[in-house]
């Protein structure tokens, strides 16, 4: 028998250690899930490299270096790395003085535009790159004789506006562009000095 308790006063007095039970343990699973959805959401963008997200599909932001927060479902991300390993291309050109020779170029590209890099509907445009590299280097062989090409051969290529703007189409710059072997096949010294081609 008890006295001045209503019957609804004693299930309510037993359901609250129940209550207590179910907060303890609702507290301790959100503190066992917070490391990983703050692992999940935090990504470290090294100094090289450059994180372009975009929020719902909206406009894109470029973040880094550095921790960057990025919410998974809503963001989507690209690491876009800011610079190439260097570039090399073997092609055969012909001088002015009518040698064709084999030449190593190496160019070294890197990503000027992080943000046109990651939105870019090709696929990677090295290929591309490789082409139009091949394309200045014939252009430059072909205003050198076989001589001036030996004796420029560590030079520089400059790299006129048109290679950095059609690269430019991608995000991309060329830093440098050089010629770093010339071979003469002997088939083409015979055909140069059979034509009574001379260096000038």
């Amino acid at each position: 028998m008890t006295h001045g308790l209503p019957a609804g006063g004693l299930m309510a007095a037993a359901a609250r250690p129940d209550d207590t039970v179910a907060w303890g343990s609702a507290v301790l699973l959100l503190l066992v899930l917070a490391p990983v959805l703050v692992a999940t959401m935090v990504r470290v963008v090294p100094g090289d490299e450059r994180l372009v997200v975009s929020r719902f599909g909206g406009a894109t932001t470029v973040r880094g270096p550095g921790r960057v927060l990025v919410i998974p479902g809503i963001d989507r991300w690209a690491r876009v790395p800011l610079k190439w390993e260097p570039l090399d291309v073997w092609l055969e050109a012909v001088t002015r003085d009518g040698a064709v020779v084999r030449l190593k170029a190496i160019a070294l590209v890197s990503v000027s535009d992080p943000e046109r890099f990651a939105l870019r509907t090709a696929p990677h445009p090295s290929a591309a790159v490789s082409v139009i590299v091949e394309s200045q280097v014939r252009r430059h062989v072909a205003g050198l004789t076989l001589a001036e090409l030996a004796g420029s051969a560590s030079d520089p290529v400059r790299a006129p506006a048109d290679v950095d703007a059609a690269v430019g189409d991608w995000g991309l710059s060329v830093s440098l562009l050089e010629i770093t072997r010339a071979d003469v096949p002997l088939h083409s010294v015979l055909r140069w000095a059979a034509d009574g081609r001379r260096p000038s």
